[in-house]
């Protein structure tokens, strides 16, 4: 007895993917050859998508594929959308994302209150002005380890206690919310929309004004760890006898490597809100103390790579803000202090590229909030 074709949640799941880290636009023909599946198997697939408006056909046909006209394959306007939210020691930013990674729109709000319950009122209220007919639900990218609960224990550089951040957001957002460290959420962000594609093992390193994060994708998946505590690279020990750190240790590779340790190193000292700034500008035409500044900052970032060269063992390292400017000004140097850490040669030749996503903290969030649409597009159902 014949039935209906029913093809698994993941393969949908998958084409879904494809098409979204495609920037939200393809070929019939390449999504095709990216699953690996037969043309009338892709055919009932994107007429499943189509079904729940997640996807538009258009069979007029692009360029020629295989002698016939290839259908092109688009995320709609009508799709769903999610707001994502970024946490910041001096402030948030939150933003509409749509399926593609298309940021559709942004507000910012300074950091009024340190008091933390109060401040998230604050960015509950911002993000609840982002809600639309077609939202999912809420991602959040806290500076801070994230427990699979959503317990966050140390928002070291907003002075914050543990705090259950699932519970209080919902408390205040009536859709979902899903909440994660922003550096992790940074690197799912490069992996699938920057210059981490294609990587099977990334590990991604950044920084922003102050502190240092990072993360692990795994064949396309997170790396988290038992609890959601794995892959915390800005306390990697790089100088024993180095600065103090906030998490009480001394020489952590986040405060001999972010912005405030090439200031320290200049002897300049700012309010965070300029230091990013002022970073930029010292960068943008460096002179030859900056230079100097450099050069320590990338030797002790170079430390840091090879131990966790060592552990990782990635394909492919990318490194975002201001850690890729460092290395772009001394890739060689870079890379023959990571070659003389590495245990094997394989580890000492990894790829190590820039990013390419200035919005990957807030991207990620967005991942974070599309992730269950992304695993069973079938529960979905179109307004």
């Amino acid at each position: 007895m014949g039935g209906a074709i029913q093809a698994p949640k993941d393969t949908l799941g998958q084409l879904l993917l494809a098409l979204h880290v495609s920037g939200g636009q393809a070929s019939r023909a390449e999504l095709t050859d990216r699953l690996g599946c037969g043309r009338s198997v892709m055919g009932y697939l994107l007429g499943e998508l189509a079904d729940r408006s997640l996807v538009r056909i258009d069979r007029t046909g692009g360029k020629p594929e295989g002698g016939r006209p290839s259908h092109q394959v688009a995320i709609p306007s009508e799709a769903p959308t999610v707001v994502a939210a970024q946490i910041q020691p001096d402030g948030f930013t939150v933003g509409t994302v749509g399926l593609g990674g298309k940021v559709l729109s942004r507000s910012t709000l300074p950091l009024r209150n340190p008091q933390p319950s109060e401040a998230l009122d604050e960015l509950c209220e911002l993000m609840t002005s982002h809600v639309g007919p077609n939202v999912l639900g809420f991602g959040v990218a806290v500076p801070s380890p994230v427990r699979a609960d959503g317990y966050a224990p140390a928002a070291l550089h907003l002075g914050w206690p543990g705090l259950h951040l699932q519970e209080l957001f919902e408390e205040h957002l009536t859709l979902p919310v899903a909440i994660a460290n922003d550096a992790n959420l940074a690197a799912l962000a490069e992996h699938r929309h920057g210059a981490g594609r294609g990587s099977r093992q990334l590990l991604y390193l950044t920084t922003g004004n102050v502190g240092l994060g990072g993360g692990v994708v795994s064949e396309g998946r997170l790396f988290l760890g038992a609890h959601g505590y794995a892959i915390e690279p800005g306390h990697i020990t790089v100088d024993p006898g180095g600065a103090p750190c906030p998490c009480g240790s001394t020489g952590c590779l986040e405060v001999e490597a972010d912005h405030r340790a090439l200031l320290r190193l200049l002897g300049i000292e700012l309010p965070l809100r300029e230091v990013a700034a002022k970073v930029e500008s010292l960068m943008a035409d460096p002179a030859d103390d900056v230079l100097e500044a450099v050069h320590r900052v990338n030797t002790r970032l170079a430390i840091g790579l090879g131990s966790l060269a060592n552990i990782v063992d990635a394909d492919r390292i990318v490194l975002g803000g201001t850690l890729g400017k460092l290395y772009s000004l001394e890739p060689e140097i870079v890379r023959r202090k990571l070659a003389e850490r590495a245990f094997l040669a394989d580890l000492a030749h990894v790829p190590i590229t820039p990013g390419e996503r200035a919005d990957s903290v807030l991207l990620g969030a967005a991942e974070l909030a599309f992730q269950p649409l992304l695993d069973d597009p079938r529960a979905f159902a179109p307004g």
